[in-house]
């Protein structure tokens, strides 16, 4: 993958808003990367007992079988709306680790015991310098740019507080300090969504001035990822 524009809006202030692009370049190079990266299970230290290894071991297997089956249907640049969703969740928390250095969190569905599919926050990661654990969303759609799609999710699911049950799970690999400013409401929040020929001028101004993105500036810390699918 390829960052094609980063941005940071200081005109969001005191919420800390930054905007990404991201070019996939090759999608079966990129489908093969994702796979790669997800097979990598060395998070799974992260746990102190035997038993918790195996556990979740076997429940990431499962999660990376059914993204594999997924992906193996993507014939000749063409993504399903599924496997898009991973693609773009997975370029969204490389792009955290990889330019901002936030914490490497495996995808929710690896270490959750859900399986593909059901509702709840896509991926995450923490700020290392402010403690900030970010709730991060992703959006395919293949006819329009997903931002649309993106936002009022998220705006839904804190409302839902799904936020606040992902907790516990994130307890291996996030800080206390950081875990427990999310639950007294201090924590950011992350909008990944596919996107397609619209200018990054224009995406950011149709973001800007909606209603759920402004209700989200409360918070510490937003990320804006648009991929180029």
């Amino acid at each position: 993958m390829k960052i094609t524009d980063h941005r940071v809006l200081t005109e969001c202030s005191p919420a800390k808003v930054q905007f990404f692009r991201i070019d996939p370049e090759d999608i079966s190079a990129t489908l093969s990367d994702i796979l790669r990266t997800l097979m990598d299970l060395s998070w799974l230290s992260k746990f102190d007992q035997d038993f918790e290894q195996k556990a979740f071991a076997s429940r990431a297997k499962k999660t990376i079988d059914d993204i594999k089956e997924k992906f193996d249907k993507c014939v000749n640049d063409n993504i399903s709306k599924d496997a898009g969703e991973y693609v773009v969740s997975e370029l969204a928390r490389e792009t955290m680790i990889s330019k901002l250095d936030y914490l490497d969190i495996p995808l929710d569905e690896l270490v959750g015991k859900k399986r593909s599919g059901n509702p709840g926050f896509d991926f995450h990661s923490q700020n290392k310098i402010t403690d900030t654990v970010i709730f991060g969303e992703a959006k395919y759609v293949a006819t329009t740019t997903a931002y649309s799609s993106a936002l009022p999710q998220i705006v839904d699911f804190i409302g839902d507080g799904k936020d606040v049950e992902d907790l516990p799970e994130l307890k291996p690999f996030c800080t206390i300090s950081a875990l427990q400013r999310a639950a007294d409401g201090r924590k950011g929040f992350s909008a990944a969504f596919s996107a397609k020929t619209t200018k990054t001028d224009r995406i950011i101004a149709n973001i800007t001035k909606r209603p759920d993105f402004q209700s989200l500036l409360q918070y510490e810390e937003l990320i804006l990822v648009a991929v180029d699918l």
